[in-house]
């Protein structure tokens, strides 16, 4: 079924940070700010089900170009979205303090990576971090090797200046201190929780988006949208 959108998203170029709310995952903002993005384009709709193979997350029709990026990694070599033209791409956005739902999403694309076999070779997962201070390269280091997924997950990093942009064109929305600086108060630094978006993309090998997935997807729906979407590049 198609979606209409119901409330109009800040316009790229123009990050807006999230109320400090702890856990405020805007999912149904995302995906009006999706429909708006693609209005005139096409439709926003779901593909499930059917006889044939179909994608299974939220489909874009057409597939809209994906930002570019280029941001330093775990290690500070810079990455560029544009460098993985022709892999399948899952992109997200996480800082590593998180209690919930970061890891929830690392652990469960470290599931699918288990499956690819030799398809990973044409799958690329990257992560944008929603914490400029917190996420320090040492930080995104020991998450990756926490969770077992330094050699699947390229993370990356930067200044609220670098990210904020990045933030902007995926409608993701972040209220890090560096976005709320006056949150912060006196107190001494700790590990804060970062209210954000939670959203997976998947990017075609052309440098598309053709489907976006909630926090909490299906491992077997993640699979099953990169292998269809790998094959197209066969």
């Amino acid at each position: 079924m198609e979606i209409a959108p119901q409330s109009p998203l800040p316009s790229p170029g123009q990050p807006q940070a999230a109320p400090r709310s702890g856990k405020r995952w805007v999912w149904a903002i995302l995906a009006a700010g999706l429909a708006l993005a693609v209005a005139g384009a096409g439709a926003w709709k779901w593909t499930r089900g059917g006889g044939s193979p179909l994608l299974q997350g939220a489909v874009l029709t057409p597939p809209v170009p994906a930002y570019d990026f280029h941001l330093p990694d775990q290690d500070g070599r810079t990455v560029s979205l544009s460098d993985l033209r022709g892999k399948v791409v899952a992109l997200t956005f996480l800082y590593t303090h998180c209690p919930d739902v970061c890891p929830l999403i690392v652990d469960t694309l470290h599931q699918v990576h288990r499956q690819l076999g030799d398809l990973a070779g044409r799958v690329a997962f990257v992560a944008v971090s929603v914490d400029p201070s917190g996420d320090t390269p040492a930080a995104l280091r020991e998450f990756l090797s926490t969770h077992h997924v330094q050699h699947e997950l390229t993370y990356l990093r930067g200044s609220l200046a670098q990210l904020g942009p990045v933030w902007s064109h995926y409608f993701v929305e972040s209220d890090a201190k560096d976005v709320h600086p006056g949150a912060a108060g006196a107190s001494p630094p700790t590990a804060q929780q970062v209210g954000h978006t939670a959203v997976l993309y998947v990017i075609d090998p052309e440098g598309k988006i053709d489907v976006f997935l909630p926090a909490n997807f299906d491992p077997k729906d993640l699979l099953t949208d990169l292998r269809l979407l790998a094959a197209r590049n066969r």
